[in-house]
């Protein structure tokens, strides 16, 4: 399991990649915290045996029925408050040891480029023509045709949810149908995951103490009303954000073989957050919401092969927008905007006709080992030794932007919409029109 004597282990990379990220991660602190719990713990061990030895001397003296002096069982009780001192001191020592070594960001790989946010992510290389340079907004086709409901879905649910309807809610499903397929010819493993999580596997796989706000909680005990409820209740649950995260828990406190690896998956499943950090961008219609149904690409791999499956995963969903033909560039996610688990990050942005720029619809990410660390994910490589596992993940679609996307791009001034070729025999159609 990962602890402080990595960071130890690894402290020079570990200056280096918080020195490139500009982080204000309080390593000192940390590094200070463990130094001081490694003494009192060495001095909880020399008290121990001093109370052990003493101990065994009174015993021996009782045995003799031979006095024992006031003095030493006064050295006995002041070693006994001493040890309890300290014991009671140490809790709170690896509580926030544990805390900061769980958060620490993952070292970067040497080609992550530098930039403060997401507007210095640089530009990779673009696919196809921007054939429609505007439009109106999703929110005002859908609207219009009548395939959309926000306002009542905000009336019963709240900002950012919604209704899809009709022709609408048929491409969604032709879109999650068409990227399981191309994935499964490929040789990923359908999952279906769990849709909630205990809090201690949340931990393992995101930066907990960063992502919990975009989370909702299922159950709390401490809200419980009585004992009965308590009793009744599971650890702490989480509606998961992305497949992503109970697939690589998937294997949590597991050794695989290294024959075994790599292991592709392809995960389906509504994901829900709360998009706390949005501050109020997009709020208007289905491009950032509050639950979607998403694609995603998991791979489990040995170290020295993460960086071509890496290419690997953001060429698959490359693939999947040239055959819906729509216009998108890759961008390399610099050191400002790749957030905390990636070590390396590729996001591929679709053309909006409406908003006339670049928006992203995938996000690619070489986690490297540190989900693995944190969930204690390893494997036996060729020689017999112990490596803690890769971990990447990326979306293929994400499905209510890919559906902004697709509207944008495929509307027609007579007001209707071009379903994509390849979706069209999921739908059973090639135009949508008004619903009726």
């Amino acid at each position: 399991m990962l602890n402080a004597k990595y960071v130890r282990d690894n402290l020079d990379a570990i200056r280096a990649s918080l020195k490139k990220r500009k982080s204000d991660y309080p390593l000192e602190e940390l590094l200070k915290l463990d130094e001081e719990y490694r003494k009192i713990g060495v001095e909880l061990q020399d008290l121990r045996m001093k109370r052990n030895k003493g101990s065994i001397e009174v015993s021996e003296l009782k045995k003799a029925k031979k006095e024992v002096s006031n003095g030493k069982m006064k050295e006995l009780a002041d070693l006994k408050e001493r040890i309890d001192g300290i014991e009671a001191s140490m809790p709170s020592y690896e509580t926030r040891i544990d805390s900061l070594v769980m958060n620490m960001p993952n070292i970067l790989d040497e080609n992550v480029p530098y930039g403060k946010d997401d507007k210095e992510n640089v530009e990779i290389r673009k696919h196809g023509a921007i054939i429609r340079k505007s439009s109106p907004s999703h929110e005002q086709i859908l609207t219009k045709l009548g395939l959309i409901d926000l306002e009542q879905a905000s009336r019963i649910a709240g900002a950012r949810f919604f209704y899809l309807k009709g022709d609408l809610a048929l491409l969604e499903q032709a879109l999650i149908r068409f990227a399981i397929d191309e994935l499964v010819a490929k040789g990923y493993t359908l999952i279906a995951p769990p849709l909630l999580m205990r809090r201690e596997f949340y931990k393992g796989v995101t930066a907990f103490g960063d992502f919990e706000d975009m989370l909702y909680k299922a159950a709390d005990p401490g809200e419980a009303k009585d004992k009965k409820s308590i009793e009744h209740m599971e650890d702490e649950l989480y509606m998961i954000g992305t497949s992503e995260h109970p697939i690589a828990a998937m294997y949590a406190d597991k050794v695989l073989s290294g024959n075994e690896l790599p292991k592709r998956f392809i995960g389906i499943s509504p994901c829900f957050r709360r998009e706390a950090g949005a501050h109020g961008k997009d709020t208007k219609g289905i491009f950032r919401v509050h639950h979607f149904y998403k694609v995603e690409q998991f791979i489990f791999s040995k170290k020295e092969e993460s960086q071509a499956l890496f290419g690997e995963l953001i060429e698959n969903a490359e693939g999947l927008f040239k055959k819906l033909k729509i216009p998108y560039r890759v961008v390399d996610v610099c050191t400002g905007d790749i957030g905390t688990v990636a070590a390396r990050k590729n996001d591929i942005e679709a053309y909006m006709p409406a908003q006339q720029e670049y928006r992203e619809m995938v996000s690619c990410s070489n986690c490297t080992d540190w989900q693995a660390l944190r969930l204690n994910i390893k494997y036996d490589d060729s020689q017999g030794k112990r490596q803690h596992a890769h971990t990447l993940n990326s979306t293929a679609i994400a499905t209510t932007r890919a559906l902004v996307a697709i509207v944008e791009n495929y509307y027609n001034d007579d007001g209707t919409i071009t379903v994509p070729d390849v979706l069209v025999k999921y739908m059973g159609k090639s135009m949508i029109g008004k619903q009726q």
